[in-house]
């Protein structure tokens, strides 16, 4: 291959990183797909360009142009017969339909690169790994906690077996998130903590981010609210040098529901709004049900009752809504249960989320 056709493509890769406008990056993926025309398509450089791009575009929201990619990178990789790649292909179209909502759609796609991998493969450990890593992801989301952490604990051990350190700080951070959501907080602090530490050895600003966000969540659920906000507003840091709006995201909702917790509602409104606009970019529904689910407690609060009693059910009727979402609304449920409130009716479709949104913040703030 020409040398630099690959030195073009993967500088393209790292721009499209970087660009935050919509029209440039449009503009940088023409480019690169013409680059890629002077890649031999059975080159398996050019299938991990078409994989890395797809992922890198997932993450920046851009679902359509990610889709394209790496339904690309499938083709050429059973073209080729490199079940590996196949099997990576599958998995990041998996994680594209999760970061969507989409999570039936994508324990589909990950049981057909399962299939094509093989349960315990001899070869392409670190792709194995990296399934189990987004199965685990793709439980979580559906509240199946057990599985998901069978998972992580399968990834944590083959990372730990072919010594990717940078895998093994993901699964352990993965297998934290899960301990922390069964309320086991030591077993979590132990395993943060440890990605924490590989993230800081390798330089790993993403690593720590994650570590980070995931340590902020601990505290935020034993209420010391200034450790968590210190962690939290750190991983916000580092998430946004890195142009990675979901991190953001995540860390500025728990913000926002810090603040809410401490009464401090001109905080909880900058960093919500700091939340929506990042959903907004990254094409991010499940975080905006999550935002919206911090705005609950606003109503609550106030006494709002039956305002509060239909945005619940909006946010638990749509299809994109994340378990711990659920579990993180349980408590207004109950105050709402003992309060005389009116039979709720008139429920928004999921297809009015943004009127919905816009309509809750002219009501709160």
């Amino acid at each position: 291959m020409d040398n630099s056709s690959f030195v073009t493509a993967q500088r393209l890769i790292e721009e499209i990183k970087r660009e935050e406008d919509a029209k440039k990056i449009a503009g940088l993926i023409a480019t690169f797909e013409q680059a890629l025309g002077a890649i031999p398509q059975d080159d398996p450089a050019r299938i991990d360009f078409l994989l890395t791009a797809g992922e890198v575009l997932y993450e920046k929201g851009k679902y359509k142009d990610s889709s394209h990619l790496l339904e690309s990178g499938l083709e050429q990789a059973r073209k080729a017969q490199m079940k590996g790649k196949q099997a990576l292909a599958l998995g990041l179209l998996a994680d594209l339909e999760r970061v969507q909502g989409n999570y039936r759609n994508a324990l589909s796609k990950l049981m057909q690169a399962r299939k094509v991998l093989g349960e315990n493969p001899d070869h392409d450990k670190d792709i194995s790994a990296r399934l189990h890593i987004i199965s685990g992801l793709n439980n979580m989301s559906l509240g199946e906690y057990q599985n998901s952490r069978e998972a992580f604990y399968e990834a944590y051990q083959v990372y730990s077996q072919i010594g990717d350190l940078k895998g093994k700080a993901l699964a352990a951070n993965r297998l934290g998130t899960i301990a922390t959501m069964q309320s086991e907080y030591a077993e979590a602090e132990k395993y943060l903590q440890e990605s924490l530490s590989l993230a800081k050895q390798l330089n790993d600003r993403h690593g720590m981010a994650g570590a980070l966000l995931n340590l902020g969540e601990i505290q935020r659920h034993l209420g010391q609210f200034a450790e968590a906000r210190a962690c939290y507003m750190e991983a916000s840091a580092l998430f946004a040098e890195l142009g990675l709006h979901r991190g953001m995201c995540i860390a500025e909702n728990n913000l926002g529901h810090i603040a809410i917790q401490m009464q401090d509602y001109p905080a909880s409104k900058r960093h919500y709004l700091t939340a929506l606009e990042c959903a907004k970019i990254a094409n991010l529904t499940p975080d905006k049900l999550d935002t919206l689910a911090g705005l609950v407690f606003i109503f609550v609060e106030r006494g709002q009752y039956n305002d509060a009693a239909l945005l619940i059910q909006f946010i638990l009727r749509h299809p994109a809504h994340l378990q711990e979402t659920e579990e993180f609304l349980e408590s207004a449920q109950q105050v709402i249960a003992n309060k005389q409130t009116q039979p709720v009716t008139d429920v928004p479709s999921p297809d009015q989320l943004e009127q919905v949104i816009a309509e809750t913040l002219d009501k709160v703030f």
